[in-house]
This record gives C-alpha cells, structure tokens and sequence, in this order.
C-alpha cells in the first residue's frame, strides 16, 4: 500500500523516466524542438507585424501623424457635408475647370476634326506643347549629327513634307465622338419652294400690324428675313412700347445680366495662389480677408497636418469661396468664407479642410485636379554665357531633352533654316515653342507626329510657323503668320559649304588680266561639291558655254533666272524642260572654262538684269491666297487661341508678395 501510494506521489509530481522514440535508448533531441519553435515564433511576430502596419496605414490615410484636433470632426460623413456645401440648390455654380492629371509635359486633350471615308469624325486627340529656354542646361548624352548645311538645304536625298494625320482643331468643347456627314443642300429640289425675300419696309408693316391685336403677356411668334431690330425700339416707338413686343433672333432667350453683387443668394469663387515665400498661415489667410475665429480655425487645422504653421515657398493653395448676399445690400467682407481650402506642394496634395454644415472645419477628399496645381514646378538651370552652344546644337539638345524623336527634330531644323544662323551662339533669353500632335494613348511624340506651330525667340525676333496641309495635294508646308512660306523665293548660297571669294561688281579678271564686271558672286569648294538649285524652276540650259565651262541656267516664277557657271559635270537628269525644285542637286563644283580653280560663279537675273545675289531683296516664297489662305487663317487662329487659352490658365496661379 506504502509503495502504491508513493507510485501515485511520483506519477503525481512527474518524476517519471523520461519519454523514448522508436527505440527505448533514444532520447528527444531538444535543440530540434528549440529551433522549431524559434523559427515559428519569429515568423508569427514578422506577420504579426506587417499585418498591424498596414492595418494603421490604411486607417491613417497616409497620414505620418497619430494626433488630429478634435475640432477637425463631427459625426457627418464627410463626403456628404462637402456636396451640401458644393451644391446647395439655388446656388450660383463655381468656376469649371477641367480635370488633369500631372504630366511631365504639358499634354492637352483637344478636340480635332479628321475626315474618315464621306464622313467627318470629331473627337479629343492628344497634343504636346513645348516652351524651353534654348540655354538651358539639359542632361543626358543626346546623338545627333553634327552641323552640314548641305544635308539641311539639300532636297534631293529628303522626301517632301507630307501629313501624318489630316485632323484640324476643331475649335469647340465636345463630349465624346460625334460623327457627321455634309452634303450640298439640295436648291434643285422640287419640294423646295424659294420665297421671295421680304425688304425691311414690308418686315416693318408686318410687325405694326400684328403689335396693337397682342394681349399683355401673350407671344406671336413669326419668322421673317434679317433685318435692324433697332427700328423697333421701344424707347422711339410708342405703339409697340404697351403691348411688350420684343424682336429677338430665331433660337435666342433675352435675359437680363446680373452682377453678382446683383444676385440675391449664394454663389461660389475660386482662387490659385502660389507662395513667393515662406510665410505663415495666419498671415496668407488674413491676406485673402480671412480673419477671426475662422482664420484660428483653419490655421490650428493646417498647422496640425502640416506639422508646421508656416506654408513654404512655392507652395500652392486652392480656396473655395463661399459668397452671400442679401436682397438690397451688397456684399460684405463678413459674408465671404472660405468652403474648402486645398494645399499643395511639389505638385503633390498636402491636405484638404471644408467647412461642414455646423460652420466648424475639418479635413476633407482632395477635390478634382487640375494641371495649374498638379505639375510641380520645373526648375530650369540655365548654361553659362561661356558655355552657351550654337543655335544648331541647341534646338537638339532641347528638343531630344523633351522627348522628340530625332526625325521630328529633323523637320524643325528645316523649317527654321531660312531664317536662322545655325553657327551663332544662344543666348540666355533666346527660347522655342512647339506644339504637336501625338498619337492616342501616347505621352511623348513619334515618328507620325505633325508640328503643328513652331515658334523660336532670337534676340528681339519671334518668327512663328504654322502648318497648313493642302487638301488638294496632301503636301504640308510651314508659313507664317500672314500666309507666307517659310522657305526663301531663292538660296542666296547654292554651295552651302562653299568659301566666298569673290563679290559683284568691278574686277581685274584673274585669267584675261583685263578689267570688266564680274556680274556674279564666287564659291570656292572642293571640286565635286554638290550644287543645289536655288529655287524652284525649269531646267533652261545645260551645256558647254565657252568661257563658263559647263552652265545650267534655271527659269523661276516672275521674271527670275539663275545661272550656275564652270561645273565639272551635271547632275543626272538635269536637262532642258526638267522641273527641279528648291535644294536639288543640279550639278557639281568644277574649275570648267576661264577659271583658276575649283569653284561656283553664281548669277541671278532679273528681267534680263544681272544683279548681285548677296544683296537684292528676294520676294517671299509661295504665298497663299484665296480659300487657301482664309483656310490657314482659320486654322492659325484656332491654335492662337489655344495657346492663349493655356498660357492664361496657367497665370492664374497668383503670387503672393
């Protein structure tokens, strides 16, 4: 019984032998059992963790701050309290802005019309436009080839500008597609009756008559040709004055304008301001005319978010007016308040505080964005003046820096080269506009982009082009602003390579030794230099001519011949009747005929008068006229228009002082 009992003590108090696996003399190896149990513990606690991390960063919206003044809530839905105050029935609606992600460039979504088949299609398409300073320190190792007049002016190895896309701005606002079909309206139409047009004498009868058979308050309503509702005012003519009768257009609701100190009722404003400088937010709100209480309360609201209570510099606000007035009274500075402020800082949203319907304020969803607030500031670090680079390298480091393909690059260079010297140097205010179109669901050009304006800032002068696309051809070309091509009538310098060497006018001749005038100018280059035609024109002459060695002599528009003098040889092709036009090679650098060395002898004449090439004022290019000029015109507005509209928006965004 004694040994049972101390059996059940032992069993009792666990001092029993120890347990065995398998075999009786194997024991547990406890370091197993211990690494187990570590390697779960530490994996439950990394769950654990991740787990409780995210569920507080949800909770706390991205916020880095546990702490928000009590002040800042009440027990609405805050979404909702914001449509109360945005959308009060009666109320007059807030400026519309159009809702815009940030981009790195500023694209634009614009309404285009293009011609699909018989019928035209108007939709929003994607546009880029472009302003960099032409001085500005790009980074990056951009490739692209080095500085040849010859490969610029040259049209023999480059095919003519043609269109991408037909598509024109459609110059209005659109939701959506809309696809319509213009055909000619039908006058030979048998069920077509013409009326004869009513003159102003019979309109005026017609109206006198109907006017004193008007009861007050009733309308009659006739439809009659144009003519000067001020015949009929009430203020000279007293028979129309009792009955009410008004002339209006067809399709037209008289309405009388009210200001809003007019208005009787809440409306809403909306002001972009911009910091200069740090400052703090008591200061920024009391100069906008917030003061008081509500000034304390917005200002401890932003302060706790921000963790400070100074906005710094470049920091962008967006402030909601709310507006109220009065039946007879104007409005008041105590009638102003703020509905809901938004702050902003390097384009990213900071915070948002509304006025809830109690009139305390707190934190708020970020309203709808808009591009002035969502693009951050882009800092433009200028080059050196002792490092400023060519014009040439310039445009390509400017443009490949903003994404353009180098064959877009290519057609600008061609399209300013009559106008600019590629060798000269920048300077810090010189600058480049461009605006393109881009493809659907692209952010940067291609190759298929069109350059719809290109505008460049040299000194003092602003040159401007615009595309305008010939329907009749398909052909693109670039004029300026009055229509006029941007290529020259004719090339001053066929040889772009070419070396001056000698001018026009009086000379000894460095063969006959004999003095006489040398109605021409001198290139010198390495003989077999291609030569370009300097206009467009017909092949006149090509052959031997004496002392001139080998001539070809090219017939332009108005009266305009040029002679090109000692070729080693002609191009192929180059013939009597052969159409050329401006910049193809027409023939080669020789030393043919009385000539001391390889060169070109340039003439130009005009109306059988030889002048110098050097300084005569060559007149424009092509020139539209007619339906095609009226055509470009619209266009050319169109695009001013736009550009304005964008630049004005841009500006909006105030600075304060």
């Amino acid at each position: 019984m004694q040994n049972l009992t101390q059996s059940s003590e032992k069993e009792f108090l666990g001092e029993l032998p120890p347990l065995y696996l398998k075999r009786a003399n194997q024991k547990i190896e406890r370091r197993r059992i211990s690494f187990r149990w570590l390697a779960g513990t530490v994996l439950t606690a990394l769950t654990s963790t991740l787990l409780l991390g995210g569920a507080l960063f949800t909770a706390l919206d991205g916020r880095q701050q546990l702490t928000i003044p009590a002040q800042a809530y009440d027990q609405e839905s805050i979404l909702e309290s914001t449509k109360k105050i945005l959308a009060t029935k009666g109320a007059r609606p807030s400026r519309t802005t159009t809702d815009g992600l940030p981009k790195e460039n500023d694209i634009m979504m614009i309404p285009t019309v293009s011609r699909e088949g018989s019928r035209d299609v108007v939709k929003e398409k994607p546009f880029l436009h472009i302003v960099s300073p032409l001085a500005a320190a790009v980074t990056g190792d951009f490739s692209y080839p080095k500085f040849n007049p010859l490969t610029i002016f040259s049209a023999s190895n480059l095919p003519e500008l043609t269109a991408h896309s037909n598509v024109l701005i459609y110059g209005a606002d659109v939701e959506g597609e809309i696809t319509f079909t213009t055909t000619d309206f039908p006058y030979d139409s048998p069920n077509l009756y013409l009326a004869r047009q009513k003159d102003a004498v019979e309109i005026e009868e017609l109206v006198r008559n109907t006017a004193p058979i008007l009861n007050i308050g009733s309308t009659s309503v006739i439809s009659v040709a144009y003519f000067d509702p001020r015949r009929f005012t009430t203020s000279e003519n007293t028979l129309l004055s009792p009955t009410g009768a008004i002339i209006t257009a067809e399709n037209v609701s008289t309405l009388s304008r009210s200001t809003n100190n007019e208005y009787i009722g809440t409306y809403y404003e909306e002001r972009l301001v911009r910091l200069n400088t740090a400052r703090s937010i008591l200061s920024t709100l009391k100069k906008e005319d917030v003061i008081g209480q509500e000034a304390k309360s917005i200002s401890l609201a932003l302060a706790s978010n921000l963790s400070s209570d100074i906005f710094q510099r470049n920091d962008r606000l967006r402030i909601f007016f709310e507006m109220k007035n009065g039946a007879g009274q104007e409005t008041l500075s105590n009638d102003r308040s703020i509905a809901r402020i938004s702050v902003y800082r390097a384009g990213a949203h900071l915070v948002s505080i509304a006025k809830a319907k109690n009139g305390t304020y707190r934190y708020a969803q970020e309203p709808a964005r808009i591009a002035e607030l969502s693009i951050p500031d882009k800092k433009i670090k200028l080059l050196a003046k002792s490092a400023l680079p060519t014009i040439y390298d310039a445009i390509h480091r400017t443009a490949l820096s903003e994404g353009i393909t180098p064959n877009i690059v290519k057609e600008l260079i061609r399209i300013v080269s009559f106008d600019v010297d590629f060798k000269a140097r920048v300077r810090t205010t010189d600058g480049i506009s461009i605006f393109l179109n881009l493809e659907e669901g692209q952010e940067k050009p291609t190759d298929r982009s069109d350059i719809l304006y290109a505008g460049i800032k040299l000194g003092n002068t602003l040159r401007r082009y615009y595309r305008y696309l010939d329907n009749d051809t398909g052909k693109v070309g670039y004029f300026d602003e009055n229509g006029k091509s941007a290529k020259q009538f004719l090339l001053r310098q066929p040889v772009p390579n070419g070396r001056f060497t000698s001018p026009f006018g009086m000379r000894r001749h460095p063969v006959t030794r004999v003095r006489k005038m040398h109605s021409g100018v001198d290139w010198a280059a390495p003989r077999g230099t291609p030569i370009l035609a300097a206009g467009n024109g017909v092949v006149e002459k090509a052959s031997w001519a004496g002392g001139s060695g080998r001539r070809t002599v090219l017939r332009h528009a108005n009266g305009y011949k040029t002679n090109y003098l000692h070729q080693t040889r002609f191009a192929k092709g180059i013939k009597p009747g052969v159409r050329v036009r401006q910049g193809q090679i027409i023939g080669y650098v020789g030393s043919t005929g009385l000539s001391t060395g390889p060169h070109l002898h340039y003439e130009v004449v005009v109306n059988g008068n030889k002048v110098n090439p050097l300084r005569i004022k060559f007149p424009s290019g092509k020139t539209l006229k007619g339906t095609k000029l009226a055509e470009f015109k619209a266009e050319r507005d169109r695009i001013d228009a736009l550009l304005k509209k964008r630049q004005e928006e841009n500006q909006m965004i105030i600075a304060l002082n």
